[in-house]
């Protein structure tokens, strides 16, 4: 502040106006001060803001992908289940199907012994009963010949013996056949 002098006063003199108005420039600097103030903390707030905003963005993006391939892995993991299962009753299938198959190979092959030793078996007893009708094929004709006459027997009895070891034979080769 400037004061002036009057020629006539030694106290100078300021005018009333004058601290007024500077009192008010002071005040306007002030409040000009602490509008840009007010303007620089809102631009920070919102920058601010907008980081947070952008933060809660991104964390709910990542929430998203997060439960996206939690899906993604869940579906993933069902299908694997569900392929080794399929795989599982696959090879269970096979494996029931090689044992059954064994199993019939198995029963046809008792069977077919079976019946071979049944084949056997009829045949030792048509053999058995074959070999019987020549014994007594061989008693009637030896009755008949004690009927005839001695010599005749005689000469009966040497063809009987040949003929009947030749049945014998015969029935045995016969028998032998059938078992091959």
């Amino acid at each position: 502040m400037k004061r002036k002098l009057c020629c006539c006063s030694s106290i100078p003199e300021t005018s009333p106006t004058r601290d007024v108005g500077l009192k008010l420039r002071e005040a306007l600097k002030q409040q000009l001060a602490i509008i840009h103030e007010r303007v620089e903390a809102k631009k920070l707030a919102k920058l601010a803001l907008a980081e947070v905003r952008q933060l809660l963005a991104k964390e709910e993006e990542d929430k998203e992908l997060e439960l996206g391939r939690k899906e993604i892995m869940a579906r993933v993991k069902e299908r694997v289940a569900t392929r080794l299962q399929e795989e599982e009753e696959k090879i269970e299938k096979e494996e029931m199907e090689k044992a059954l198959e064994k199993l019939r190979k198995e029963e046809a092959k008792q069977l077919d012994e079976k019946k071979e030793e049944r084949e056997e078996s009829k045949e030792e007893k048509e053999g058995e009963m074959k070999s019987k009708k020549g014994m007594e094929k061989e008693e009637k004709s030896e009755k008949k010949v004690d009927g005839m006459g001695k010599k005749a027997q005689e000469e009966d009895k040497g063809r009987g013996k040949e003929s009947a070891k030749g049945k014998k034979r015969n029935k045995a080769e016969k028998s032998d056949r059938g078992r091959k």
